[in-house]
């Protein structure tokens, strides 16, 4: 007997799992959502998180991220010096 529905997309295994803590508004939002599209909230989750994925790629080929990067790393540098002067205060 033949199988009911349709091919998988991807023949790729999913065995490895990681865990995302959520505030209750974006899980509120999440599950409105996934109501909304008819999918359990773990496969909306999913795709959005690789649908992210996929656009933090082309940010990077872009060279975007090496742009975040260095205003993360100023910022960073800048926050250690204002607390560094308030300290002489």
């Amino acid at each position: 007997m033949k199988k009911v529905g349709r091919k998988p997309i991807d023949t790729e295994k999913r065995e490895t799992r990681i865990t995302i803590k959520f505030s209750e508004n974006e899980i509120k939002e999440i599950e409105k959502l996934a109501e909304y599209m008819e999918l359990p909230k773990t496969v909306l989750a999913r795709n959005l998180l690789l649908f992210g994925l996929d656009e933090m790629k082309g940010f990077r080929r872009l060279g975007i991220l090496n742009i975040a990067k260095g205003v993360i790393k100023t910022s960073d540098f800048l926050k250690k010096i204002k607390f560094s002067n308030e300290e002489i205060k």
